[in-house]
């Protein structure tokens, strides 16, 4: 059986080390960096606020408010998510009174997910929190304005999306 260099060192030393040298220089690390510092700056208003949520908690909570009834791999596809992190999620928002999952009246093996009356009330707050969430991230990440920053977003995701593709 063929081993690998990897598989030769040591416990202590993990493979990639050179990596971690080297982050500073990573865009992957970077990038990874800039999403845990905007979730901290959205949790920070989203704290400021009272409202019950993490941004971690806000697409599921979010998809449900914009489509109403979805099932769990609804949601999952909307976020481009596994189902079950969403489910994760769900739990979380179920033990705040913030969303309801239950069996569809039509099929009965499905479960359908819907806000409760607070978690449409919770949602609604985070509507009139969100713009306030994105001009801070945007100013804070560049001097364009918001509109041209997400149009060089989405160019960039198209062109990464046809790495994953091709």
């Amino acid at each position: 059986m063929k081993t690998t260099s990897r598989q030769n060192k040591p416990p202590c030393q993990p493979a990639g080390k050179d990596f971690f040298d080297k982050k500073d220089e990573s865009l992957i690390f970077q990038f990874h960096h800039i999403h845990n510092a905007m979730f901290r700056v959205a949790n920070k208003i989203i704290n400021a606020s009272s409202v019950p949520v993490k941004m971690e908690q806000l697409p599921v909570m979010m998809t449900l408010y914009w489509f109403k009834k979805q099932s769990q791999q609804q949601v999952a596809d909307h976020l481009n998510r596994d189902k079950s992190s969403v489910l994760r999620t769900v739990k979380v928002l179920e033990k705040k009174g913030l969303v309801a999952n239950k069996r569809d009246r039509v099929d009965g093996r499905r479960k359908v997910l819907t806000l409760t009356e607070t978690g449409l009330f919770v949602a609604t707050q985070v509507v009139g929190l969100i713009e306030e969430i994105e001009n801070e991230i945007a100013g804070a990440l560049t001097d364009l304005p918001k509109p041209e920053l997400i149009k060089s977003l989405k160019k960039s995701i198209e062109k990464l999306e046809l790495l994953t593709n091709g």
